[in-house]
């Protein structure tokens, strides 16, 4: 019986193998602020689905506001980034408290399936209006707002099928790019929207299928040595 590598690839592909992945509805998003910081002087508050922070004195509160895209949103396919919501950032001049950091928890609802909670951490760079603190050097100042971390990646099953959601960052031109942070323009409400995506877990190799890797791998050195000997 001949053996080659070719074969071995079919039989090692055949076995890695996973059920065809569909495309997925997500039927609801809910998000919530976590661990602010600090502690006092900033406030929480929901109005509808939209969730805000407010902080500092002054004729108009600096703040964030989280407003979730609505649902459903069908026909999602793997590795295809989609929009979670809109972030807004009110940059305005204030005085006293401002805020340090804060978690965004954004629970996911699949249409069938699980309830996928995926959390990402920011922190806000309230800047000094000086030339000298400013990073492009003009005053106003442009305030910073960045994904320190990723925690936003969750596994979870559907329909027979292992997938990982991952928070992608942000993005202010409609997802053509996205990035850890975005620049926020003083005295304006400076919007961004929140990509995600999911993908296909990896499928780990059963231990049968290591096994018969092990005897085509066993074959082909059998063959090398008897092709040899009769060299």
């Amino acid at each position: 019986m001949v053996f080659n590598r070719k074969m071995a690839a079919i039989a090692v592909a055949g076995m890695m193998a996973s059920s065809g992945a569909s495309a997925l509805t997500i039927s609801g998003i809910t998000p919530s602020w976590q661990n602010v910081t600090p502690t006092s002087g900033v406030t929480e508050s929901a109005s509808g689905s939209t969730i805000s922070l407010r902080w500092g004195s002054g004729s108009s509160p600096s703040g964030y506001d989280f407003t979730p895209i609505g649902t459903p949103i069908s026909g999602l396919l793997p590795d295809t980034a989609f929009a979670l919501g809109q972030f807004t950032h009110l940059n305005f001049p204030i005085r006293g408290t401002t805020l340090s950091s804060v978690d965004l928890m954004v629970d996911i609802l699949i249409n069938g399936g699980p309830l996928v909670s995926s959390t990402f951490a920011i922190t806000h760079d309230e800047t000094l209006n000086r030339p000298s603190n400013c990073p492009a050097d003009t005053t106003p100042c442009d305030d910073i707002v960045t994904i320190t971390n990723t925690l936003g990646s969750e596994t979870f099953s559907f329909g027979g099928q292992n997938y990982v959601f991952s928070v992608l960052g942000f993005s202010q031109d409609g997802g053509s790019t996205i990035s850890n942070g975005f620049m926020t323009v003083e005295n304006m409400q400076n919007q961004a929207l929140l990509y995600g995506q999911y993908t296909i877990a990896p499928v780990p190799l059963p231990a049968a299928g290591w096994l018969l890797l092990g005897g085509i791998s066993g074959l082909f050195a059998v063959g090398r040595r008897k092709k040899r000997a009769t060299a």
